[in-house]
């Protein structure tokens, strides 16, 4: 009897002593950035805040809404849309009848966030519309394309708990350069033309500036944070002041971005 006894208590003090050791493993890695922080979080992830962040992003859907008013007063909302390769955007002129919307599209592979686990950060945005113009009485139309490329490149990293928002809630992005590219191409469509119409180059724009550190810098919440996909969203509340070639002006920007992220294969 005393032999089954000993023989239970040696089992026992075994078994906690396997538990005790598993807890000793497990414990460090649900540290409190498995947990949820975004209002749309799962409750609990194996991942860390930093492991589901880091890699390379498909923007798949967004939603900006930009209020722009410039020095004469003059106010313009622009309202750009992205829903997987469809690309809309819709302009007014505030306090006026007058309105514009463009449809185009996304260049498939080149819409991207790519988050570099020691905090190298970069996004590029590409897209095209066309715009069609009569040219004289039905004597076709002329086709004026507009391809637009957008590289922002700089760093990332968490904010802690700051006012009501929890530890790595959010995200500081610091951009340190801003590239854009855009090409305009043109074709005429005559139907008595017996040429096939191809897309000619008309002219080619291009700017590129660099960003004293920490001037130019814009803050992501993180509405849901997952392994495979994030939401997003931006405050804008910018102040610029610029001219080129002695033409331009001091505006403000206010909105906000919604951008739905799906991570790439």
């Amino acid at each position: 009897m005393y032999k089954l006894t000993q023989s239970i208590t040696m089992n026992t003090k075994k078994h906690l002593s396997l538990v005790l050791l598993g807890m000793i493993i497990v414990l460090p890695l649900l540290t409190t950035s498995c947990f949820k922080k975004g209002e749309d979080d799962p409750f609990f992830s194996m991942y860390t805040r930093k492991a589901r962040v880091t890699g390379k992003w498909d923007i798949t859907n967004m939603e900006s809404i930009i209020k722009t008013t410039y020095g004469n007063d003059v106010q313009i909302r622009t309202t750009t849309t992205v829903d997987g390769l469809a690309w809309e955007r819709y302009i007014e002129i505030l306090n006026t009848d007058s309105t514009r919307l463009i449809i185009g599209e996304v260049i498939e592979g080149r819409n991207f966030v790519y988050f570099d686990r020691e905090g190298i950060y970069r996004q590029t945005y590409e897209y095209q519309y066309t715009i069609e113009q009569p040219i004289g009485d039905d004597e076709g139309l002329l086709m004026t394309q507009y391809r637009i490329f957008e590289e922002a490149s700089g760093t990332w990293n968490f904010l802690g708990n700051i006012d009501d928002y929890k530890n790595k809630e959010r995200m500081a992005i610091v951009i340190e350069e801003s590239k854009q590219i855009t090409q305009i191409l043109t074709m005429e469509i005559n139907e008595d033309s017996e040429e096939t119409p191809t897309w000619s180059l008309d002219s080619t724009y291009s700017t590129a500036i660099k960003y004293a550190n920490g001037q130019y810098c814009t803050i992501w919440e993180l509405d849901m944070l997952k392994k495979k996909e994030i939401h997003t969203r931006q405050n804008i509340n910018y102040f610029y002041q610029g001219t080129v070639q002695g033409i331009g002006g001091p505006y403000f920007e206010v909105g906000t971005v919604l951008q739905t992220l799906k991570r790439q294969p």
